[in-house]
């Protein structure tokens, strides 16, 4: 992930959730909204973040989780614009056993369109 920072802090979560927009998918909810630092640095890049509960599964099946969606934000990197705070949420009732990268891959897309995300080609 070159072009990209992980949101660490619960304050920038809460904005995002906050004063952004969102799309709900099968088995994700992608929360995005432009980031609030106006600086060249920060405009052309991305902060990105994943949030999987307790609930979806013991340590082994969340960090599967989120291995997931950063593979699928790594190989669609190059396409999203950039300046945004991108929040991947797994719904709760989502096991790692039910579901496979494909599944994870096609939903995080259709999520990534439905915000308008992937860059505009002239």
């Amino acid at each position: 992930m070159k072009n990209t920072f992980r949101i660490k802090k619960n304050r920038a979560f809460r904005y995002v959730f906050k004063n952004g927009d969102h799309f709900s998918g099968e088995y994700v909810v992608v929360h995005t909204c432009k980031t609030k630092y106006s600086s060249e640095n920060i405009e052309s890049s991305n902060f990105f973040a994943v949030c999987v509960s307790k609930k979806n599964g013991n340590s082994v099946e969340r960090n599967r989780l989120k291995r997931y969606a950063r593979e699928v934000y790594k190989q669609e990197e190059e396409n999203i614009s950039r300046g945004y705070n991108i929040v991947i949420v797994y719904k709760k009732d989502i096991k790692a056993e039910k579901v496979n990268f494909n599944n994870i891959k096609e939903d995080i897309i259709k999520c990534f369109e439905g915000l308008n995300l992937y860059e505009k080609n002239n």
